[in-house]
């Protein structure tokens, strides 16, 4: 019997695509940023181990708040106060320098700090919603606080990097002066960005295994989301 040609119109695939949750991050933006800024390099002039102060500049005008983490090299020196750079190098305010730093050293800011080693990031909403019943059923009849939501953050890496420490002074501290704002982004495009009071630090551990700090994230100002996927994307507020 004669076989017939294939068909030349292949039929169309509509399965989904799927994200490896392995490459979902999550980041701390500073208190101060307006913006998002990208990455930008700062440079420095030497700085003694103790100096409590540094000429600064970058060719990128930016301004730096004061609590600033620049890692140069292995040394992390910290902003004592505001610092708006120029090319022309400045001198600022820093906190005591726990090691020397060389002529012309750089280090790399951004408003987005990631939280390293994540192995947990998990933000979860629910419904604040006054119910009552209906044919069997809880139907929501108002909204009472919105949209409500508490997250995870767990993370492999020690107090000795500045990202966890600085989640470790929030968690130990009491509202209002724990509050961050932290940045979920998904490999599939969306990205939510929320106002959070760090809970307080819970390290885990045991013999044979790794060290963890735990965080929680509980929501204390807006939400908001963004499909990076759009054309133009824009934060949009849960709830709204």
């Amino acid at each position: 019997m004669t076989k017939g040609e294939l068909p030349t119109a292949l039929p169309a695939d509509s399965t989904p695509l799927t994200y490896d949750a392995t490459n979902i991050r999550a980041y701390l933006i500073s208190p101060d940023a307006t913006t998002i800024v990208p990455d930008v390099t700062v440079t420095t002039a030497a700085i003694a181990a103790a100096a409590v102060t540094a000429s600064l500049s970058g060719a990128t005008n930016v301004t730096l708040p004061s609590g600033t983490v620049l890692i140069f090299g292995t040394t992390s020196i910290t902003l004592a106060e505001l610092a708006e750079l120029t090319a022309v190098p400045t001198a600022f305010d820093i906190v005591a320098a726990p090691a020397a730093v060389a002529n012309a050293s750089t280090a790399t800011y951004s408003v987005l700090l990631e939280i390293p080693l994540a192995e947990e990031l998990t933000p979860s909403f629910t419904d604040q919603e006054e119910t009552i019943r209906v044919h069997g059923r809880s139907t929501p009849i108002r909204n009472v606080n919105g949209k409500d939501m508490t997250a995870s953050i767990r993370t492999l890496a020690g107090l000795d990097n500045p990202v966890v420490s600085r989640l470790y002074r929030k968690g130990i501290s009491g509202t209002p002066n724990n509050r961050e704002r932290v940045l979920w982004r998904y490999p599939d495009g969306l990205a939510i960005l929320a106002t959070v009071n760090i809970g307080a630090p819970s390290p885990q551990g045991q013999t044979g295994n790794s060290m963890r700090h735990q965080f929680s994230a509980n929501l204390s100002g807006k939400a908001f989301y963004c499909n990076l996927n759009d054309a133009n994307p824009v934060w949009t507020e849960l709830g709204t």
